[in-house]
């Protein structure tokens, strides 16, 4: 049975796009390190198009792969963080988050979190059925 792509669960979609992508990546002769870059690439750019147009995560995610490449947003930090820097922090840390308001931003963390877990997910079955 031949679903529609748009009718598909995100998991599906993002599966389906980051295997495509994988399968262009295989083809090219790179160093490792090269490569590396180019499956996280792969990895993001396929997630932020499986969810589409419809969050602003994935909307700054597809314009920043595009305009920019992928940045260190990760800030660590050992300090405690008051409730405000706290903010600050899950802004770097959510792709658009920095234009958000609060309560868009615990929204948009809550969806990108879930897509994240199920990107973990299916490079971990890919793994799986990989090395079996």
């Amino acid at each position: 049975m031949n679903i529609p792509l748009s009718r598909r669960s995100i998991r599906t979609r993002l599966a389906y796009r980051f295997l495509r992508a994988l399968k262009k990546l295989n083809k090219q002769r790179t160093d490792t390190c090269r490569r590396y870059h180019m499956v996280k690439m792969a990895a993001y750019a396929s997630m932020a198009s499986a969810v589409g147009s419809k969050r602003a995560w994935s909307r700054a995610l597809l314009w920043k792969i595009r305009n920019r490449g992928l940045n260190r947003w990760l800030v660590k930090r050992n300090k405690s963080l008051g409730l405000e820097e706290a903010h600050q922090e899950l802004r770097k840390l959510v792709p658009g988050g920095e234009v958000m308001d609060v309560l868009s931003l615990f929204d948009e963390t809550a969806h990108y979190i879930k897509c994240l877990t199920s990107q973990v997910q299916i490079m971990r079955n890919i793994v799986d059925f990989y090395s079996a």
